[in-house]
């Protein structure tokens, strides 16, 4: 199993990052992209790596490991293009903001027996319209849509959904930013009372401190509630957070971000999980 896990998950980012790289491109290209932005330091470069509603193109590429889980304690694996960002200009007034997040997953067995299961997840785009302009608060309100690429039962639903997304924030000259993401996803098609429906909401509060020459430290936990679920099983809220560096390779500013975060909340009979992840983020000007 692992070779081909390995295999696939190569080809899998592969594709994930050949196509991120492509809608940047294509955008970069078209008449409506706006003029460069002016360079900008390492620690601001920093700043728009956690900024949703960012006019860079940003593309971050996440490993995460979910610790003890399942039934041997193994480590549950995801490899995945996390939230990247595609800006469109609208007008000199307003942006329309994609951020894309698409997981393939190696998923440990959940009961002793059976085997391992892994494969893309469902991937979910936010079309974020957002002011061209801004005196320090951030916004951006629009639509979530959920597609069905999942390539098997285990790592996702084969099921459209979708639902209303927001973005509130702060980001100014100082050395902060914060912002809270919301979306809630409803999932249509198929038997009204499927056992695939999904409804779950996510709430992803947002804060990041600069250093100076691009340190930072900062959480960005993803705090989910599974509406379809009783209530001892609805609510998975992670505790944590990590630190970052922007470097640059030849021209390319990269951040390299190392976080970890603990289920303090989790839902009942799955135990509570540490997770580890490593990022890293390229962004590129307009």
């Amino acid at each position: 199993m692992f070779p081909d896990f390995r295999r696939a998950l190569v080809a899998g980012m592969t594709c994930l990052a050949a196509t991120s790289w492509a809608e940047a491109a294509a955008a970069q290209g078209s008449d409506l992209a706006p003029p460069s932005l002016p360079e900008q330091s390492n620690s601001e470069i920093s700043k728009e790596t956690v900024n949703p509603v960012t006019q860079r193109y940003v593309i971050p590429l996440r490993y995460e490991g979910e610790l003890d889980y399942g039934a041997y304690d193994a480590t549950k694996s995801t490899v995945e293009l996390d939230q990247a960002v595609v800006p469109v200009r609208l007008s000199d007034d307003w942006f329309l903001i994609t951020r894309t997040k698409f997981p393939f997953i190696a998923d440990p067995p959940k009961k002793i027996g059976d085997g391992w299961n892994d494969g893309f997840g469902n991937a979910y785009t936010t079309l974020f319209l957002s002011p061209a302009r801004s005196n320090g608060f951030i916004w951006g309100a629009g639509p979530v849509v959920y597609l069905p690429t999942a390539t098997n039962s285990v790592t996702g639903v084969n099921k459209w959904g979708s639902g209303p997304s927001v973005v509130l924030g702060w980001k100014d000259g100082g050395p902060w930013v914060v912002a809270l993401v919301a979306n809630n996803i409803w999932s249509f098609g198929g038997p009204p009372q499927g056992s695939d429906k999904t409804n779950s909401m996510l709430l992803n509060p947002i804060a990041s401190y600069e250093f100076g020459d691009g340190w930072s430290v900062g959480t960005s936990p993803n705090i989910t509630a599974d509406w379809q679920s009783s209530n001892g099983k609805r609510w998975t809220v992670p505790v944590g957070g990590g630190f970052g560096k922007v470097f640059k390779i030849g021209e390319q500013p990269v951040k390299l971000s190392l976080d970890g975060y603990y289920d303090a909340v989790h839902p009942a009979g799955t135990g509570p999980m540490w997770t580890a992840q490593v990022t890293l983020t390229f962004v590129f000007e307009r």
